[in-house]
């Protein structure tokens, strides 16, 4: 399965992406922002070649939709605490295969492939 992005996936606390068992690729679009969430699993998946989007209105939670600046094509941009990704593949990212920004606590990354990246 094939996966493009028009917007950044927004993923809020208590989720899992599971793609064991499965081909899913994130590709050729956004990618996934895991921001003031805690309790994140992200396993298998594959994300590649994830370029800038221009930003816009997105659903940010169940009940909400709001305004998103333009991302920086970023492979998983994470924050806050405790978040898990295993193993997974990325490469190829316009600005950076992995983000962890200020304020990021208790972020596991174990066994992932990252190749393909110049910053």
């Amino acid at each position: 399965m094939t996966i493009k992005l028009q917007q950044e996936l927004i993923v809020t606390s208590y989720k899992t992406i599971d793609a064991r068992g499965a081909n899913v690729e994130i590709c050729n679009g956004s990618g996934i922002t895991v921001q003031f969430a805690k309790n994140v699993i992200i396993h298998g998946l594959h994300i590649h070649h994830i370029v800038p989007a221009k930003g816009g209105k997105i659903k940010d939670g169940e009940n909400h939709q709001g305004l998103r600046s333009a991302s920086d094509g970023d492979g998983p941009l994470f924050s806050k605490q405790p978040t898990l990704a295993q193993p997974y593949f990325l490469h190829h990212c316009a600005d950076g295969l992995i983000d962890f920004i200020q304020g990021s606590t208790a972020v596991t990354i174990s066994n992932c492939h990252c190749t393909d990246h110049n910053n």
